[in-house]
Parts: C-alpha cells; structure tokens; sequence
C-alpha cells in the first residue's frame, strides 16, 4: 500500500485530503502542519510520497524550501498542492522539480491521478537513472549483497532470503531473522537478482525458490510466510515446477 505524508497547513482541507486518499486506497502516515512537524514525521516514519501545500501560513518556511530539504534529506516523490500563484512562485516550484502538481480545489480523481503520475514518474527515473560504480555502493559481490540498515551497509548472503515483497516505491527484503528495506522497487531489485534463483510469483513478490516448502490453494509457503500465487504468473510458475 503506497503511505502518503500530507503537508498541509489549513484543518478542512488536510482532513478532506486525508479522507480522500484513504477513499482511494492509500494510506496516510501523518498530517502536518509546518516544516517542523513534516522533518519530525519524515525522520520517524518515511512515507512512500510527499503531498505538500506551497504556501504554508504562519510558518518561516514555505512548501517550497521544505521540499528542496526533503529532496536534500530523501529520496521520495513528491506532488505540490497549490492554489494560483503568480509566475515567480510557479518557477521556484518547478525549479524544486515535483513530479506532479494539484491544484486546489482538488477533485478525487485529479487526486488519483496525480498520484499515480507521481508514483510512475518516479519509477520510471529510478529505472533510467544510471549506476556510477565510483559512487555506488556495489550491490552484489560472490553470492552477497549489502543493503542499508540505518547508517550502515550490511551484507546478507543471497541463500538466507526468502522473500522480496513490494512495499510502495520501495521494496522489503526479508531472510529467516531480519527485514530490511530497500529503496529501489520490485522491478529493480527483480533485475538485480535475475541470475539467481528467484521466481516472480505475484507482482508484489519475488520468492526464493530454495526456499519454498509447500504449494496449497495457490498460496506458497516459504518459510513462515503464506504468499499469494498471482493468476498471470500461476502457469509459468507451475510449467517450471518439477513433480513427481
């Protein structure tokens, strides 16, 4: 489910936002009004896409420069909420480069649509964006890869995964004792892994199949986990499956 952090300084319009993301079938992580509230929510609980209001009132910041911050501090998409604003403004925002814009007042659809966009566009410029191996860190080396956990790399031994799961834009990786997440989506990481033995079982999971241990009702047990078989992956998955 994508989690939505709405930046949004007036009460009616934060909660009409709120409800109607909910309607949609996305969740909100916080409502905030003010830079400080959004870096406080940010650094406990990262969402999967900023919805920010341009003009926040009463406070030293305006959307704008709390979005650049946010693009400085993280890696998220995001969408300005604004009303008519003259043309200096209009440029400030574009220079902060959100990858959608909705305007008030809003409709449900206009919302939907911007946030799909958002998410889509995003994506799409992680897919495209090329890998520096001078400043990446290296992302698999003889059956390991390292991913971040807080401030730190750690490695973890490609046989201990059991599964990846799509979480929003980011993916959760996860072996018998720990999950991680990762910040690159399932598309990504199933590229990364594609001469390994993982099976694309469901567009939201990738499974390791030295790790699956029973097939009942297409759901598949890999370790703990009852993961769903998804109709569109159910004949290949069962064509590459050895039976006695």
């Amino acid at each position: 489910m994508i989690r939505i952090l709405i930046i949004e300084d007036e009460p009616i319009i934060a909660k009409d936002l709120a409800w109607s993301v909910e309607e949609l079938g996305y969740a909100v992580t916080a409502i905030c009004r003010n830079h400080h509230e959004a870096l406080n929510s940010l650094a406990t609980t990262l969402p999967d896409l900023v919805l920010c209001d341009i003009h926040l009132e009463g406070d030293d910041w305006d959307g704008i420069q709390l979005a650049q911050e946010i693009r400085r501090l993280y890696h998220l998409p995001l969408i300005f909420l604004t009303a008519l604003a003259d043309a200096a403004t209009i440029g400030r925002a574009a220079a902060a480069a959100p990858d959608a814009y909705l305007t008030k007042p809003f409709e449900e659809r206009g919302l939907y649509a911007a946030i799909e966009l958002a998410i889509s566009k995003f994506s799409l410029q992680q897919e495209n964006t090329p890998e520096s191996p001078l400043s990446e860190p290296l992302p698999f080396i003889a059956g390991n890869f390292f991913v971040k956990d807080k401030k730190r790399l750690v490695k973890v031994s490609a046989e201990d995964i059991l599964w990846i799961k799509a979480d929003g834009v980011y993916s959760l990786l996860a072996t018998a004792t720990r999950q991680y997440l990762l910040s690159a989506h399932l598309g990504a990481v199933e590229e990364k892994v594609k001469d390994l033995p993982f099976v694309r079982v469901h567009r939201s999971w990738l499974i390791n199949a030295r790790h699956l241990e029973a097939i009942e009702d297409d759901l598949l047990t890999v370790g703990s986990e009852r993961i769903p078989l998804g109709k569109s992956y159910r004949e290949g998955f069962y064509r590459r499956l050895q039976q006695l």
